[in-house]
């Protein structure tokens, strides 16, 4: 006969997949992620202040990280961008959701990206007490299918962040190359790069774009062996890998990842929702879906009128606290009420005349 069984004593032969993937058609998504942090809703642990409430209270991450970012495990500039390292971390929450969305076909971004083949993306959690809305998990999804979609017309684009305004690129631009670079490029990540060419410094060549510059030793001299250059307009910043001193051989653009430019790329994220914090950008706002207005219906006032019809001055006079009163309809009082009022005191005789004795 058929089945398993017949396929062991030489019957039917039973095709097992090799995969999950190809048992589903292929059709799935691998979530990869990062340190994670948080807790169940079931745990201890999961009240949102760090031992109970006090007069300055400490705020778990995970109320305080709900932000998330999601990109392609393996970019198209060949970054990898998730490891277990440190580098990232991934709320739980944030990861549980968006396992349960995709698997109830919740996000139609991503269906349309898996249905080519096997989705490989990245969860990255940033600050944030706002927890991502069905726009903003179809708006992640959708910006990995148009990256991955068309990996030649990217180039070598490494990152890309999208702000609904920039009040001042220049100011932006600025903070990027006096704050955020020199803070990345002195951790140990980065300075502890002791072979090869290493990120060193960076520069602001315009008021809108920052450069950071890779450097390596070549006969004892000192070369710009490449560069990450970070663009900066009114609706987002683009980054992307550029070339380095064509006059030492450098001219082109790597084709590889530079050393330490995944480190990099991952803290454009980071430096993206700090931009975002200290007013330096706006968040984007998706439009959401218009929902049905419930017609209102009339309200009508129902009032009871008494048994015996009464005049209309009856009526009124014996209205509610805001009617005028029974005096104004001519009423009188039922005998004279005593008012108060002084005595008159009779003022003393007159002193007797000077001629009288």
């Amino acid at each position: 006969g058929g089945g398993f069984f017949g396929g062991l004593f030489g019957g039917e032969e039973v095709k097992i997949p090799e995969s999950l993937g190809e048992a589903l058609g292929g059709a799935t998504t691998v979530i990869r992620y990062g340190e994670l942090f948080g807790a169940a809703e079931s745990s201890p642990e999961s009240s949102p202040f760090m031992g109970g409430p006090r007069r300055d209270p400490i705020v778990r991450d995970m109320y305080t990280m709900r932000s998330v970012r999601i990109d392609p495990t393996v970019s198209v500039s060949g970054n990898v961008l998730s490891s277990k390292d440190g580098m990232s971390k991934s709320n739980r929450l944030a990861l549980g959701e968006a396992a349960s969305r995709l698997g109830l076909g919740k996000i139609s971004a991503a269906g349309a990206a898996k249905a080519s083949g096997k989705m490989d993306v990245s969860l990255s959690s940033f600050a944030g007490t706002d927890a991502p809305t069905d726009e903003e998990w179809n708006a992640e999804f959708g910006r990995v299918r148009e990256n991955m979609s068309n990996p030649a017309s990217k180039g070598a684009r490494l990152f890309t962040a999208e702000f609904s305004s920039v009040p001042s690129t220049k100011r932006l631009a600025e903070w990027l190359a006096t704050k955020w670079a020199p803070a990345i490029l002195r951790s140990y990540d980065i300075a502890g790069t002791r072979v090869g060419s290493r990120a060193v410094f960076a520069i602001q060549p315009r008021d809108d774009a920052v450069e950071i510059v890779w450097l390596e030793m070549v006969d004892f001299e000192s070369v710009t062996s490449g560069r990450m250059v970070i663009e900066v307009d009114e609706k987002g910043m683009v980054a992307s890998r550029g070339a380095g001193d064509a006059a030492k051989g450098f001219g082109k653009v790597s084709m590889t990842p530079l050393p330490g430019e995944d480190i990099l790329v991952r803290r454009l994220a980071d430096a993206a929702s700090q931009a975002v914090e200290k007013g330096l950008a706006v968040k984007p706002q998706l439009a959401k879906k218009a929902e049905p207005v419930a017609e209102k219906k009339p309200t009508t006032t129902v009032v009871a009128a008494a048994a015996s019809a009464a005049p209309a001055e009856d009526t009124a006079a014996t209205g509610g606290a805001s009617s005028p009163g029974p005096r104004s309809a001519g009423a009188r009082r039922s005998s004279e009420r005593s008012r108060g009022s002084r005595k008159r005191v009779a003022p003393p005789p007159p002193p007797p005349s000077g001629g009288e004795s």
